[in-house]
């Protein structure tokens, strides 16, 4: 049995937080506190409640794309060429650690991976997201600067569904990201 936050109903149902919360306060939304005063709703019954609020489905506006890599010039640089293309609403994180976190609130489309970072490296982000069934379906570009022959092999096997050398060029990414959601 899997909870999810109020923020994460928030955010699939494009609404606030506060909303949510009022939800679960008329009796809307079944959900318990935590120790800490916050709320968590279980999948099913959030199933249940959009069933019988009959709530629209989100709808998709530019494909979210998060951006992890610990080099922050190729960061920044990456990001911000996908952000001006305006079909893309970027994200980024610099290490493994803060990708995940930013996987499970902003739900990104693609990821971009970087495979080789300090702490959580690329694999261990690709696995965990791979094994996890509210992420499994995010979309995983990885890219290296890193000529190991088996490396793309190693990455494939881990969960990702593309891979990029870099220097990365803008045009292949982009034909890339477009293949990995169409």
């Amino acid at each position: 049995m899997r909870f999810l936050t109020t923020g994460q109903l928030a955010s699939s149902c494009q609404v606030t937080i506060p909303t949510v919360k009022r939800w679960i306060r008329e009796g809307f939304l079944a959900a318990f506190q935590t120790a800490g005063g916050h709320y968590r709703v279980t999948e099913e019954e959030f199933e249940r409640f959009k069933q019988v609020y009959k709530m629209p489905a989100a709808t998709e506006g530019p494909l979210r794309v998060l951006i992890v890599d610990d080099e922050p010039r190729f960061l920044d640089s990456l990001a911000e060429a996908l952000r001006w293309s305006g079909r893309y609403k970027v994200e980024v994180a610099s290490d493994g650690y803060e990708g995940l976190i930013k996987v499970g609130t902003f739900r990104p489309h693609i990821l971009i991976l970087d495979i080789k970072m300090p702490g959580l490296d690329g694999f261990q982000v690709c696995r965990r997201i791979k094994t996890d069934p509210m992420t499994q379906s995010t979309k995983i570009l990885a890219v290296s600067g890193y000529a190991e022959t088996d490396l793309r092999t190693r990455i494939m096997e881990a969960g990702a569904e593309g891979f990029i050398a870099k220097p990365v060029k803008l045009a292949a990414l982009q034909a890339e990201v477009d293949r990995l959601v169409t």
